[in-house]
Protein backbone atom coordinates (compact mmCIF):
# COMPACT_ATOMS: atom_id res chain seq x y z
CA UNK A 1 0.00 0.00 0.00
CA UNK A 2 1.48 3.16 -0.77
CA UNK A 3 2.75 5.66 2.11
CA UNK A 4 0.49 8.60 0.89
CA UNK A 5 -2.51 6.41 2.49
CA UNK A 6 -1.38 5.85 5.43
CA UNK A 7 1.34 8.95 6.58
CA UNK A 8 -1.95 11.45 6.58
CA UNK A 9 -1.50 13.27 10.24
CA UNK A 10 -5.05 15.57 11.56
CA UNK A 11 -3.56 18.48 9.49
CA UNK A 12 -5.02 18.17 5.78
CA UNK A 13 -2.91 18.22 2.65
CA UNK A 14 -2.81 17.63 -1.25
CA UNK A 15 -1.35 14.94 -2.29
CA UNK A 16 -0.71 12.12 -5.38
CA UNK A 17 -1.69 9.03 -4.67
CA UNK A 18 0.42 6.66 -6.95
CA UNK A 19 -1.13 4.32 -9.51
CA UNK A 20 -1.82 0.49 -7.43
CA UNK A 21 -2.63 -2.50 -8.13
CA UNK A 22 -5.98 -4.14 -5.73
CA UNK A 23 -8.62 -6.75 -4.91
CA UNK A 24 -11.77 -5.13 -4.84
CA UNK A 25 -15.52 -5.80 -4.17
CA UNK A 26 -18.47 -3.27 -4.68
CA UNK A 27 -21.51 -2.93 -3.42
CA UNK A 28 -24.38 -0.74 -1.87
CA UNK A 29 -25.70 0.49 1.65
CA UNK A 30 -25.01 1.28 5.34
CA UNK A 31 -21.85 0.02 6.07
CA UNK A 32 -23.79 -1.79 9.44
CA UNK A 33 -25.72 -4.10 6.51
CA UNK A 34 -24.80 -7.22 5.85
CA UNK A 35 -24.29 -6.98 2.59
CA UNK A 36 -21.39 -4.68 3.43
CA UNK A 37 -20.47 -7.61 5.83
CA UNK A 38 -20.39 -10.45 3.66
CA UNK A 39 -18.43 -8.32 1.02
CA UNK A 40 -15.50 -7.72 3.87
CA UNK A 41 -15.30 -11.32 4.61
CA UNK A 42 -15.21 -12.23 1.07
CA UNK A 43 -12.41 -9.91 0.17
CA UNK A 44 -10.74 -10.92 3.27
CA UNK A 45 -10.97 -14.40 2.83
CA UNK A 46 -9.67 -14.40 -1.05
CA UNK A 47 -6.86 -12.07 -0.22
CA UNK A 48 -5.92 -14.47 2.80
CA UNK A 49 -6.24 -17.77 0.24
CA UNK A 50 -3.88 -16.08 -2.33
CA UNK A 51 -1.00 -15.36 0.77
CA UNK A 52 -1.66 -18.98 1.81
CA UNK A 53 -1.33 -20.19 -2.13
CA UNK A 54 1.65 -17.96 -2.20
CA UNK A 55 3.44 -19.52 0.96
CA UNK A 56 2.73 -23.06 0.18
CA UNK A 57 3.98 -22.45 -3.16
CA UNK A 58 7.45 -20.85 -1.82
CA UNK A 59 6.33 -17.78 -3.92
CA UNK A 60 6.93 -14.70 -2.61
CA UNK A 61 4.94 -13.34 0.32
CA UNK A 62 3.02 -9.99 1.31
CA UNK A 63 1.28 -7.98 3.85
CA UNK A 64 -2.48 -7.94 4.07
CA UNK A 65 -2.65 -4.33 4.28
CA UNK A 66 -5.90 -2.41 6.20
CA UNK A 67 -8.67 -1.65 4.41
CA UNK A 68 -9.70 0.52 1.60
CA UNK A 69 -13.05 1.73 1.22
CA UNK A 70 -14.15 4.45 -1.87
CA UNK A 71 -17.72 5.52 -1.16
CA UNK A 72 -20.03 8.19 -2.91
CA UNK A 73 -23.94 8.37 -2.72
CA UNK A 74 -26.60 7.39 -6.17
CA UNK A 75 -27.83 11.05 -5.44
CA UNK A 76 -24.68 13.06 -7.45
CA UNK A 77 -24.17 16.41 -6.13
CA UNK A 78 -25.05 15.28 -3.00
CA UNK A 79 -23.29 15.96 0.49
CA UNK A 80 -22.40 12.06 1.17
CA UNK A 81 -22.84 12.31 5.53
CA UNK A 82 -25.60 13.62 4.80
CA UNK A 83 -27.29 11.23 1.65
CA UNK A 84 -29.80 8.55 2.71
CA UNK A 85 -27.79 5.62 3.92
CA UNK A 86 -29.64 3.62 1.35
CA UNK A 87 -28.33 5.65 -1.40
CA UNK A 88 -24.20 5.13 -0.50
CA UNK A 89 -22.50 3.33 -2.75
CA UNK A 90 -19.30 1.58 -1.79
CA UNK A 91 -15.98 -0.52 -3.34
CA UNK A 92 -13.75 -2.14 -1.29
CA UNK A 93 -10.43 -2.66 -1.31
CA UNK A 94 -6.81 -4.34 -0.10
CA UNK A 95 -3.45 -3.26 -1.25
CA UNK A 96 -1.63 -6.43 -3.83
CA UNK A 97 1.84 -6.83 -4.92
CA UNK A 98 2.35 -5.82 -8.49
CA UNK A 99 3.28 -9.30 -9.55
CA UNK A 100 0.13 -10.80 -8.92
CA UNK A 101 -1.62 -11.59 -11.78
CA UNK A 102 -5.33 -12.44 -12.50
CA UNK A 103 -5.55 -16.26 -13.08
CA UNK A 104 -3.82 -16.30 -9.55
CA UNK A 105 -6.85 -14.92 -8.29
CA UNK A 106 -9.17 -16.54 -10.47
CA UNK A 107 -7.38 -19.95 -8.68
CA UNK A 108 -7.58 -18.23 -4.74
CA UNK A 109 -11.50 -17.72 -5.75
CA UNK A 110 -11.87 -20.94 -6.86
CA UNK A 111 -9.87 -22.70 -4.22
CA UNK A 112 -11.89 -20.03 -1.51
CA UNK A 113 -15.50 -21.14 -3.02
CA UNK A 114 -15.14 -24.89 -3.26
CA UNK A 115 -13.82 -25.32 0.43
CA UNK A 116 -15.73 -27.70 2.40
CA UNK A 117 -16.66 -26.24 5.24
CA UNK A 118 -14.22 -23.39 4.51
CA UNK A 119 -16.11 -19.63 5.44
CA UNK A 120 -16.42 -18.75 2.20
CA UNK A 121 -17.64 -22.47 0.27
CA UNK A 122 -20.42 -21.06 -2.55
CA UNK A 123 -20.07 -17.11 -1.77
CA UNK A 124 -21.54 -15.21 -4.45
CA UNK A 125 -19.98 -12.65 -2.98
CA UNK A 126 -16.27 -13.75 -3.27
CA UNK A 127 -17.28 -14.75 -6.73
CA UNK A 128 -17.46 -11.22 -7.31
CA UNK A 129 -14.30 -10.37 -6.16
CA UNK A 130 -11.77 -8.52 -8.85
CA UNK A 131 -7.97 -7.46 -9.67
CA UNK A 132 -8.31 -3.74 -10.63
CA UNK A 133 -5.50 -1.50 -11.42
CA UNK A 134 -6.26 2.25 -9.78
CA UNK A 135 -4.72 4.89 -11.59
CA UNK A 136 -2.81 7.80 -9.51
CA UNK A 137 -4.70 10.38 -8.35
CA UNK A 138 -4.63 13.45 -6.57
CA UNK A 139 -6.40 13.76 -3.05
CA UNK A 140 -6.97 16.25 0.07
CA UNK A 141 -6.87 14.43 2.84
CA UNK A 142 -6.45 14.24 6.51
CA UNK A 143 -6.35 11.73 9.78
CA UNK A 144 -9.56 11.60 11.24
CA UNK A 145 -9.59 10.66 15.10
CA UNK A 146 -12.95 9.50 16.45
CA UNK A 147 -16.27 8.08 15.57
CA UNK A 148 -17.36 7.66 12.01
CA UNK A 149 -20.62 9.17 12.59
CA UNK A 150 -18.14 12.64 12.95
CA UNK A 151 -16.26 11.97 9.94
CA UNK A 152 -17.94 15.57 8.67
CA UNK A 153 -15.82 18.00 10.93
CA UNK A 154 -12.59 16.29 9.17
CA UNK A 155 -13.93 16.48 5.89
CA UNK A 156 -14.80 20.13 6.33
CA UNK A 157 -10.65 20.66 7.22
CA UNK A 158 -10.24 18.68 4.11
CA UNK A 159 -12.33 20.69 1.63
CA UNK A 160 -10.65 23.79 3.06
CA UNK A 161 -7.02 22.78 2.15
CA UNK A 162 -8.53 21.59 -1.65
CA UNK A 163 -9.85 25.10 -1.73
CA UNK A 164 -6.75 26.70 -1.05
CA UNK A 165 -4.52 25.04 -3.60
CA UNK A 166 -7.66 25.73 -5.76
CA UNK A 167 -8.32 22.15 -6.72
CA UNK A 168 -12.04 21.13 -7.00
CA UNK A 169 -13.58 18.29 -4.37
CA UNK A 170 -15.41 14.98 -6.32
CA UNK A 171 -18.41 13.54 -4.89
CA UNK A 172 -16.55 10.58 -3.62
CA UNK A 173 -13.73 10.10 -0.98
CA UNK A 174 -11.77 7.07 0.15
CA UNK A 175 -11.76 5.79 4.32
CA UNK A 176 -8.40 3.63 5.17
CA UNK A 177 -9.78 1.80 8.01
CA UNK A 178 -6.67 2.11 10.50
CA UNK A 179 -8.45 0.56 13.86
CA UNK A 180 -10.93 -2.44 14.01
CA UNK A 181 -14.52 -0.94 15.10
CA UNK A 182 -15.11 -4.27 17.45
CA UNK A 183 -12.07 -3.93 18.96
CA UNK A 184 -11.19 -0.26 19.53
CA UNK A 185 -13.67 2.38 21.55
CA UNK A 186 -14.79 5.00 19.27
CA UNK A 187 -13.56 8.03 20.83
CA UNK A 188 -9.52 6.49 19.69
CA UNK A 189 -10.77 5.06 16.08
CA UNK A 190 -8.31 6.48 13.33
CA UNK A 191 -8.94 6.79 10.13
CA UNK A 192 -7.67 8.30 7.00
CA UNK A 193 -9.94 10.23 5.08
CA UNK A 194 -9.48 11.46 1.59
CA UNK A 195 -11.38 13.48 -1.09
CA UNK A 196 -11.02 13.00 -4.28
CA UNK A 197 -10.62 15.44 -6.96
CA UNK A 198 -11.90 16.51 -10.16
Amino acid sequence: MPSQLLDATTRADVVTIPARKVLAIEGAGAPEGESFQRAVGALYGVAYTLKFARKKAGGSEFKIGPLEGRWWATLEGSVFVKAPRDSWRWRLRLAMPEDVGEAEIAAAIAAATHKKGGKLEGSTEAKTVSLERVPAERVGRALHVGPYAEEGRTFDVIDQALADAGVKPAFSHLEIYLGDPRRTPPARLRTVLMRETR
